[in-house]
């Protein structure tokens, strides 16, 4: 008979407080859990999906890609029915479990449709200066229906979260445990049980081998940039001898660098962003997970993406270099790092390894949670331009948003009445260097000059006016515009009641004349220019009885020459046979002032913009000027709004996107002359940030000309960089067109930044950029919808989903921890 109390010890038992969340779920409440890294908090939403409590679809949100590609291929793996969305991917997004970053949802959120439960994982990112304010408006605008399950391990003041969910009509309930479930303690350098033999030099080899022989790894380590974990890994690797080397899976080999793989054989392994994603995800992180590897050295800054736990934790430093800014570690990013000391199930203690310099433990702990000093601009410019299409007020509208948010002060725009209280915006700051934004204008009907707002539109010549030195005259009364777009025949004055300009110009053009032949006395033939012009080769037409019927056809074969070339009528003379030719349907390109006349070649400037800094109040009607470092001075100075608050072309189009990007996309579209076809591989700059920037440029820097040419080189913190959106980087268009149209990629070893990581890390981000404009709101803009339609075709020719192939499985043997004692070096 079958013990039945053999798999006892399997069994997994819920800790008390995760017990707590499951039933305040249950209930129907929002649930905020307060728990020390690694203490269990996602167990709280497995429990829920394995016994089947969600009526409806959940989404579990994580802050970076690595995060949910983990997630996913880990559930996957377990038998669920999931799904993810990350931008760059979207697979099975209708499963019951869906995994995904946060700002995928937006969309879906704004338009008031959530899933039966939302889980923010991480919320203490509402702090971050960068994307903080998408956590926020998640939290804020999520539907009443949809429940919210936050987690986080580093937030001081949790109850500030619950109370201002209280606020905004919520029913949330605080889980809080503050004992980690493996202890964790400091352990100097200097009192390690056991040192590495006086052999071995160099601070970090010294710390990582006395770490392995005292039993203490695995051991990871936090570097500030890649060169420094590159070459920490290798100092280490070559102090360390050669018992148990592992054996490399043959999967993990082909995109990993030869030295990666020797150093993996010593149980050693670097980890940043510059590895191919196969690498990083599919042979590092599975070993490092597995317990095979003694030493990780990773780079501080992908602090955040790292998904395993080993025993013991060393943080170089105190700051890392994030492009051209050294940025200090936070104490509550130092907890998150030293939370990743202690294996629950395997360790019974943890250890944050110090030195003199190093940080402490006492070091990282949780802070208060605050929201960052800024407002969202696109999601609110979005609220204000829904709201103005149902004739409500923008500025209201704003105003209850704001409302909303995670702050005890009344968060001001600069619409509202005068006050002392502080706006919420990036304060301008303006270059020493910086030139104004420009604006190309034409020459109106009225005499004043007007911005140039749509691309010339096909027009026919009878409805354009031409600019002389009298002013604006129909086109077609004027014989140079006549000449121009029909050269053949003389210019005659055709008199028109039905005309509202009551005559034009048209063209008399002798056709054919007496033939002058003895053989047909009475024959006509073309003439030597319709001959020319229509690039005829007959001669002879025939009687002068058919001469009319003949005649008719040879207009044709002239009119063909211009398409929208009319025959008025014939002239018939017992010599001559002329045609008069009308060209009031000739259709040339115009352009539309704001009075909507069709307006042929007219005069044009590029003229620097003043600051329009002006709004008309909602409650007075009295004209008022823009608060200075208010959101709405910036909103009019970047003409995102008109005077009444209503979004304009350039505002909506920004409304679409997030932080930047959107006032590059408006101002490339600006730019008639600007093919959507060559600024879809352009906007691969975006997001390519600082990496690129050695790389030369080859074609691919128009898009930021054009983003100087509208924006000057104003600084909107968040928004734009010396005119740039925040992150932009030169030169990624050109790599990813050699790489993805000719197969040629970088010599990284010439690169001193730049990886094969980065590069594949551009392609990810300028695929979610496609997918994000492919289904990204209709708008009723010829170029909008071109650029939607470029990038459903760059979607359909390098769009796919292989990354979410799932790696094969480590083999059976690497799958348990591994005895990573030293006994002797």
């Amino acid at each position: 008979m079958d013990d039945p109390f053999a798999n006892l010890s399997a069994l997994e038992i819920p800790d008390i407080w995760q017990q707590d969340a499951v039933h305040a779920l249950r209930s129907g409440h929002d649930v905020v859990v307060d728990a020390p890294t690694g203490a269990g908090k996602t167990k709280i939403f497995e429990l829920l999906v394995e016994a089947r409590d969600i009526q409806g679809q959940a989404v579990y949100t994580v802050p970076t890609r690595a995060l949910a590609n983990d997630k996913f291929t880990e559930w996957t793996r377990k038998g669920w029915n999931c799904g993810i969305a990350t931008g760059d991917v979207a697979k099975n997004i209708n499963a019951p479990v869906v995994v995904a970053t946060l700002e995928t949802l937006r969309e879906q959120i704004i338009d008031g449709n959530g899933p039966a439960l939302l889980v923010i994982d991480e919320y203490q990112m509402i702090a971050n200066r960068v994307r903080g304010l998408n956590y926020e408006l998640m939290i804020a605008l999520a539907p009443q229906d949809t429940q919210l399950l936050l987690l986080s391990g580093s937030v001081a003041n949790p109850q500030h979260i619950t109370a201002w969910m209280e606020r905004i009509g919520r029913s949330p309930k605080l889980v809080r445990v503050s004992e980690r479930p493996v202890p964790l303690d400091e352990q100097p350098v200097e009192l390690l049980p056991r040192f590495a033999p006086k052999s071995i030099t160099g601070l970090l080899p010294k710390l990582a081998v006395g770490v392995c022989m005292s039993d203490m790894a695995p051991l990871l380590i936090f570097a500030p940039h890649r060169r420094n974990a590159e070459k920490i890994a290798r100092q280490i690797a070559s102090a360390l001898p050669e018992d148990k080397p592992l054996n490399v899976p043959q999967h993990g080999r082909k995109d990993c660098p030869a030295e990666l793989v020797s150093l993996l054989g010593k149980r050693v392994a670097y980890h940043h962003s510059g590895l191919p994603y196969p690498v990083r995800a599919g042979l590092i992180e599975p070993l490092a997970k597995a317990g095979q590897l003694r030493v990780i050295v990773a780079t501080t800054g992908l602090a955040a993406g790292i998904n395993f736990s080993v025993r013991s934790v060393f943080v170089t430093a105190r700051s890392y270099r994030e492009g051209p800014y050294i940025r200090h570690i936070a104490p509550d990013e130092l907890l998150q790092m030293f939370g990743r000391a202690g294996r629950r199930g395997l360790d019974e203690q943890g250890y944050v390894i110090t030195t003199r310099d190093s940080p402490k433990p006492a070091d990282g702990h949780a802070e208060a949670l605050r929201r960052t000093n800024v407002v969202d601009w696109p999601t609110l410019l979005r609220i204000m331009d829904r709201e103005a299409a149902h004739g409500g007020s923008p500025f209201a509208a704003a105003t209850e948003l704001c409302a909303r948010l995670f702050s005890e002060q009344t968060i001001r725009l600069g619409f509202e009445e005068s006050d002392t209280e502080e706006t919420h915006a990036p304060s301008e700051e303006k270059s020493p260097y910086a030139t104004a934004p420009k604006r190309r204008e034409i020459l109106a009907s009225s005499g004043e000059w007007d911005a140039i707002e749509d691309e010339p539109e096909l027009t026919p010549l009878a409805r354009c006016l031409s600019k002389t030195k009298r002013g604006w005259k129909p086109s077609l009364q004027l014989s140079a515009v006549v000449d121009a777009h029909f050269a053949l025949g003389v210019i005659k004055r055709l008199e028109s009641k039905s005309s509202s300009t009551g005559w034009r110009y048209v063209k008399h053009v002798v056709l054919a004349t007496s033939s002058g032949d003895q053989d047909h006395p009475d024959g006509f033939r073309a003439t030597k220019a319709v001959r020319k012009f229509a690039k005829l080769n007959q001669r002879l037409l025939g009687t002068h009885a058919d001469g009319p019927q003949l005649a008719k056809q040879l207009a044709k074969q002239v009119a063909r020459t211009t398409p929208g070339l009319q025959l008025h009528d014939l002239i018939v003379q017992p010599t001559t046979i002329t045609g008069i030719f009308d060209l009031a349907n000739i259709r040339v390109e115009a352009i539309h002032d704001s009075h909507g006349k069709a307006l042929l070649d007219p005069p044009q400037r590029v003229r620097e913009l003043d600051s329009v800094t002006d709004f008309i109040d909602p409650e007075t009607g009295d004209v008022r000027t823009a608060p200075a470092n208010s959101p709405l001075r910036a909103w009019r100075r970047l003409a995102l709004i008109d005077h009444h608050g209503v979004p304009t072309r350039r505002g909506v189009v920004f409304s679409f996107f997030q932080r930047g990007e959107g006032l590059a996309i408006a101002a490339a579209l600006e730019e008639s002359d600007y093919l959507c076809s060559e600024l879809v591989w352009h906007l691969a700059n975006l997001r390519a940030g600082h990496r690129f920037t050695d790389v030369a440029s080859e074609g691919a820097d128009r898009l930021g000309a054009v983003c100087r040419k509208h924006y000057g080189a104003l600084n909107y913190p968040g928004y734009l960089e010396l005119g740039l959106p925040p992150g932009f980087g030169e030169g990624a268009a050109d790599c990813l067109m050699a790489w993805l149209l000719d197969g040629r990629r970088p010599d990284f070893n010439q690169l001193d930044q730049l990886g094969p990581g980065d590069l594949e890390r551009a392609r990810i981000e300028w695929l979610s950029l496609m997918r994000h404009i492919h289904h990204a709101p209709d708008y009723d803009w010829e170029r909008w919808r071109e650029l939607q339609h470029c990038a459903a075709d760059i979607l359909e020719r390098f769009g796919d989903d292989s990354r979410l192939n799932l790696a094969p499985a480590l083999p059976h043997d690497l799958q348990r921890p591994a005895n990573l004692k030293l006994v002797r070096v």
